[in-house]
């Protein structure tokens, strides 16, 4: 009766464990997320790609040759990029994850320079990483 009082309560802590986990991380989904909805005077989509690796890029506009490119780091429910790639500008920009959006965070961001982003625009998930 005990081993399986035991085995019983070993079980629950156990699915209390997983449902933890699960409902208590915000995961990000590698792909490329496109800029959604936002007023710009500059052709082209706004391109944030998430790579599995802890790398990303995002690409303004195809008037900039400049493709920001460096690590990001996810605590909570906000990912932050840092410009940190090899002749990068070394800026920080904040995104919080809802249902696996991206929504830019203006305070703690450096914003962009072809196109600057209001606090809450949003990045919708678009397509897989090629």
């Amino acid at each position: 009766m005990k081993k399986r009082i035991l085995c019983i309560l070993c079980i629950t802590l156990a699915l209390f464990a997983l449902a933890y986990e699960k409902n208590g991380k915000v995961s990000l989904k590698s792909g490329a997320y496109i800029l959604q909805n936002a007023q710009r005077d500059v052709p082209g989509d706004f391109t944030i790609t998430i790579y599995d690796d802890g790398t990303f890029q995002s690409y303004e506009t195809p008037i900039s040759s400049y493709i920001g490119m460096g690590s990001y780091i996810i605590k909570g429910d906000v990912v932050t990029l840092k410009e940190d790639g090899a002749g990068c500008t070394g800026d920080i920009n904040r995104y919080r994850i809802v249902d696996g959006h991206l929504l830019f965070l203006r305070d703690g961001s450096a914003n962009y320079s072809f196109v600057p982003l209001e606090d809450g625009a949003a990045f919708m998930w678009a397509s897989d990483v090629p």
